[in-house]
């Protein structure tokens, strides 16, 4: 049974099966072995230099020479003079924390500015990048830049009313993330989602959050998507660059493991839930909008997250982890969703 959808003619892949751009996670490793199994592997390079962009490109199209794509975000509420400006001290209340990173190294991401987005962009037009993927903004410059080289957009939403605005903004392909994926998320379950979007745009649909095998895939399929991105289910493989201590959580929590939290970034974002997590339970009015919050706890956060110190650091986690219990390669991995695809449509 082929699975191949006018998605994969749109992009010249064999089977509409995405691995998602998760941000230092989905790096040349993974997305190069996702390519090279017929589906399309994202590198999530949104804290990248420039130069560190090129380099993963460059290394997946070492692994192979098919197309793949990369994710990158061009909020538009990040303010110009973002690396000038102070950060806000940490908490008092989570100031007793800093003694477990004591001597650990783990330096910050650097600063989310336009200078840095625009310069991430253009390698990726340069180095003729098929696909660039966008979560937090599509924003009409890109889309133009993008579209005169050659290169198709996709654009992660939330709600119905951000895919007509992406569709009519230009978008090549718009994936309906529904509110049980890892990382940042909305209020929408993806049941509710995918069929709500498939219905609001003409552009290929792909299904997200929760997906973590073939019946999650078929089911997509069958509310209207053209194929799946999946994020948390390719964490648990040898080629993510993930910590292994993220790795092996998602093999013990069950489907209550995570939250959708502000604490880490500013915006609402599906974590595994931690220690961290819990001490900003009705802490609303202290929290700083996205970047700030994100740079005003990243001096605890960034070596805690280098050290894997789960009670501490932000890993994005999708609700699918309560049901993931082994860890393939990725190879593996992707061949075991096309069969239990096919199962599942067989039904």
């Amino acid at each position: 049974m082929s699975l191949r959808t006018p998605i994969c003619d749109l992009l010249g892949i064999e089977h509409p099966i995405f691995a998602a751009g998760m941000g230092g996670v989905t790096m040349a490793p993974l997305a190069g072995a996702v390519s090279a199994a017929g589906g399309m592997g994202v590198l999530g390079a949104t804290f990248c230099t420039a130069d560190e962009l090129r380099a993963q490109i460059r290394a997946v199209r070492r692994l192979t020479d098919r197309p793949f794509g990369v994710d990158l975000m061009f909020p538009g509420d990040i303010p110009p003079d973002l690396g000038a400006r102070q950060v806000a001290p940490l908490p008092d209340f989570l100031s007793d924390m800093l003694p477990r990173i004591a001597g650990l190294s783990g330096t910050p991401p650097p600063p989310l500015t336009l200078e840095l987005a625009r310069a991430q962009l253009q390698v990726v037009l340069d180095e003729k990048v098929p696909l660039l993927a966008s979560g937090l903004g599509t924003p009409a410059w890109m889309i133009e830049a993008c579209h005169r080289a050659g290169t198709k957009v996709l654009s992660l939403v939330g709600s119905a009313r951000q895919a007509r605005k992406v569709e009519a903004a230009g978008v090549d392909i718009i994936v309906a993330q529904g509110m049980e994926a890892g990382g940042h998320v909305g209020s929408i379950t993806t049941m509710v989602l995918v069929p709500a979007v498939v219905d609001a745009v003409k552009v290929p649909v792909l299904a997200a959050g929760g997906i973590i095998d073939g019946r999650g895939i078929a089911a997509g399929l069958m509310l209207g998507a053209q194929g799946a991105w999946i994020g948390t289910r390719f964490i648990a493989t040898p080629e993510a660059t993930a910590h292994d201590n993220h790795k092996r959580r998602i093999l013990e929590v069950d489907e209550d493991g995570t939250v959708v939290s502000r604490c880490y970034t500013g915006k609402t974002s599906r974590v595994l839930k931690n220690e961290f997590t819990e001490r900003w339970k009705g802490r609303d009015a202290e929290l700083l909008p996205m970047p700030w919050q994100r740079m005003r706890v990243e001096s605890l956060v960034a070596p805690a997250k280098a050290a894997g110190l789960l009670d501490v650091a932000n890993f994005p986690t999708g609700q699918g982890a309560g049901a993931i219990r082994d860890m393939l390669p990725a190879r593996e991995l992707f061949d075991r969703l096309l069969a239990e695809t096919r199962k599942a449509l067989g039904r």
